[in-house]
């Protein structure tokens, strides 16, 4: 009770108190609040200064960043540059001292400046990975274990077994499309003996057969997808629609002519453009022969008119051994002339029995994968005296010497390559003595007369001899630079097949001449 009393007493002095000094509180805390609100516009003012400061900043460490990168980006250029141009420095002074030691293929003539192709050449294979081959054809392939390889240790034209690996590749090695990897790859080799450029592994069997099946995929002769134009050229089986349609454009004839205004689908122009095209062999024939009453075979024609020629001017008794149904098809329809059989170029056979006094061959000895059974079915049906007529045979100088590649051309059904030397040896190995021989269109004409039995053991015989050191020599380089040529130029997305030896193909193309550097420090192919 006295407690309660007690506060109730002191309450009014506190009242007192807290009236007497309230209002000085009320005015510091006012003070207070002041000071608080002008620290905190000072605190946004300074803020917002450092807020622009940061912006200047950070646009200040933008452009810093900015021209660091670029001055990175120049410093790289210059670097490659530079290495570039040591590199161009270091490649022209490897091939200077070539020159300097009398390589008369290094220094070339001398005479002018080399022309130069339009392509340039990357000193590297870039960055992209090698691209697979895409498969080719409908069915899958025959032999996916790769046990359908005709692998050779000696010539299989004269028989020599000392030989140089020149070229590792087909075709194949510059096409998306492939029967499978490993028929790219062929191994061509240049006989030191004969001289003849073969391939040492090539496809046998069910795996040659499939390139037949294929042939426009695999040549890249009717585009990408193997379709054909030219009636006169179908690689694939007929259907009785194909045979009629042949048939009705057959029926015009050969000499269809232009008055007529009839439009290129009623008739068979080729037939006319072929007989334009090989009235020289018919001609030459007739020249360097008598082919009177003489019984001839022609395997491989590709109308039947050098047949029908010299039947119709000369009375032979004609024979014939096309490679294509169409073909077959169309020498009877066109010709009457029947066919003793299709030429198959792994297993070659002559089903017509001789003796023949002529045989005309057209395009055979490069396809020949075993040249041995061709020259000894030959033989068999070859009368004693009697002569061989080979046309369409290539000469390698088209892209030995010439600015054709060397791997676009030898696609994967092309098993030999030879010049006028070489060609001439083989024939003698295998009992053959050339007669007349003339390169036409960069394709060798050759009238050779049988000598003797068919032997591929050398030259053991005296009836040829070997090459000579100097002229071997000679023809692997050539065949080791057309490589290097072909190779090249290659378009990018195919220089990767070849990314591990890049360099190397770069510097030995600087070295020998193949590439040159313009004004502008860019390196491109010498054009022949």
């Amino acid at each position: 009770m006295n407690g309660r009393l007690q506060q109730l007493v002191q309450l009014p002095r506190r009242v007192l108190s807290l009236f007497v000094h309230g209002s000085g509180r009320i005015q510091q805390v006012a003070d207070d609040t002041k000071r608080v609100s002008k620290i905190g516009a000072e605190t946004a003012k300074a803020t917002t200064e450092i807020g622009k400061r940061t912006l200047r900043l950070e646009s200040d460490v933008g452009a810093l960043t900015r021209d660091m990168r670029t001055l990175t980006s120049e410093l790289r250029r210059l670097r490659e540059e530079l290495g570039d141009r040591l590199l161009q420095y270091n490649l022209q002074l490897g091939r200077l001292s070539r020159i300097a030691t009398g390589d008369a293929d290094a220094a070339g003539n001398g005479s002018s400046a080399p022309r130069l192709s339009a392509r340039t050449v990357s000193f590297d294979a870039g960055d992209e990975d090698a691209p697979e081959w895409a498969s080719i054809g409908n069915q899958p392939h025959p032999d996916p274990e790769g046990r359908e390889w005709l692998l050779l240790d000696a010539c299989p034209m004269c028989g020599h077994a000392e030989r140089t690996i020149v070229n590792e590749w087909n075709k194949l090695v510059l096409m998306r499309k492939a029967p499978d990897p490993s028929s790219a790859r062929y191994d061509f080799a240049v006989c030191h003996a004969c001289g003849v450029a073969y391939a040492t592994r090539r496809p046998i069997g069910s795996r040659y057969k499939f390139l037949n099946l294929n042939f426009g995929e695999v040549t890249a002769k009717h585009g990408d997808d193997g379709a054909f134009t030219n009636p006169l050229l179908n690689p694939y089986p007929l259907t009785d629609a194909d045979r009629e349609t042949l048939k009705r454009r057959a029926a015009r004839g050969v000499f269809v002519s232009e008055h007529l205004g009839l439009r290129s689908s009623e008739y068979l122009e080729g037939l006319i453009k072929d007989r334009f095209e090989n009235s020289v062999h018919l001609d030459l024939i007739g020249a360097l022969l008598d082919p009177r009453n003489a019984r001839v075979l022609e395997i491989r024609p590709r109308t039947g008119m050098i047949s029908e020629g010299l039947r119709r001017l000369y009375g032979a008794d004609v024979h014939t051994m096309p490679i294509w149904e169409s073909q077959e098809f169309l020498l009877k329809e066109v010709y009457g002339i029947e066919s003793c059989g299709l030429v198959d170029y792994d297993q070659f056979d002559i089903p017509s029995p001789g003796p023949f006094d002529l045989i005309i061959c057209n395009h055979m000895l490069t396809h020949a994968v075993r040249p041995g059974r061709f020259f000894d079915a030959v033989h068999r049906r070859l009368a004693p005296g009697g002569h061989v007529y080979f046309y369409n045979e290539p000469d390698d100088a088209e892209y030995l010497s010439g600015n054709q590649s060397m791997l676009a051309t030898l696609n994967p059904l092309h098993m030999q390559a030879f010049d006028e030397k070489s060609l001439a040896r083989a024939l003698a190995a295998n009992g053959f003595e050339v007669v007349f021989r003339k390169c036409r269109n960069e394709n060798h004409i050759c009238l050779a007369k049988l000598t003797g039995r068919a032997r591929r053991e050398g030259a053991q015989d005296g009836r040829w001899t070997p090459m000579a050191e100097k002229e071997r020599s000679k023809r692997v380089r050539a065949y080791r630079r057309a490589r290097d040529r072909a190779i090249l130029g290659l378009r990018g997305d195919l220089r990767a097949r070849f990314a591990g030896e890049w360099q190397q193909i770069v510097e030995r193309g600087v070295a020998e001449g193949i590439a040159e550097f313009d004004a502008d420090g860019n390196l491109r192919l010498v054009a022949r």
